[in-house]
């Protein structure tokens, strides 16, 4: 098993230059001069970075907006949180701690953004805990008979799921461009 191995180890990195009859040659000297190039056509590299792919579909840059507009509401909020300080039922300690959450969770949601627009791959998961935890939230504002509060916090997020799994979606954060 061992010999095996060895010989599978060897194969793997036989070097680049051949010897014959004590003289080193290489592949790029063997080639004929007046070689005719194939008809075969080129593959072209995939690029991975989106600079590089330049165009983003439709459903990636309406997805991004839709984040960022998200983002922009929830930290809107965390203002309006810091605000109040001092003034409502919580102690000082919990309403800051309530303050730095939801800036947390709106810094959060731009960074998810913004990675969507670069292609980053975890960006998925990301969105989907984020889009879940609304969806979770508007079922408890629709319970507590709130139900303009729960539509701002289902319908985008319900958007933004169903847009997440879209094919253009997966092929901007597999790093395919067409």
């Amino acid at each position: 098993m061992l010999i095996t191995a060895l010989n599978g180890c060897r194969r793997l990195f036989r070097p680049a230059v051949a010897t014959v009859k004590g003289e080193a040659t290489s592949p790029q000297r063997n080639r004929k001069p007046n070689a005719v190039p194939t008809s075969e056509p080129q593959a072209t590299p995939r690029s991975s970075t989106p600079r590089e792919r330049g165009h983003r579909p439709p459903t990636v840059v309406t997805l991004t907006v839709l984040l960022l507009l998200q983002a922009l509401a929830v930290l809107g909020v965390a203002v309006v949180f810091a605000l109040e300080i001092g003034s409502g039922v919580l102690n000082l300690g919990a309403q800051i701690f309530l303050v730095v959450l939801v800036a947390a969770a709106g810094v959060w949601i731009g960074a998810a953004g913004l990675s969507l627009w670069a292609g980053r791959a975890w960006v998925r998961a990301a969105v989907v805990v984020i889009e879940l935890f609304a969806v979770i939230l508007s079922v408890s504002f629709f319970s507590a008979g709130n139900v303009t509060t729960g539509l701002l916090f289902l319908v985008p997020a319900a958007g933004i799921l169903v847009l997440m799994f879209s094919r253009q979606v997966a092929e901007h954060l597999a790093g395919l461009h067409r």
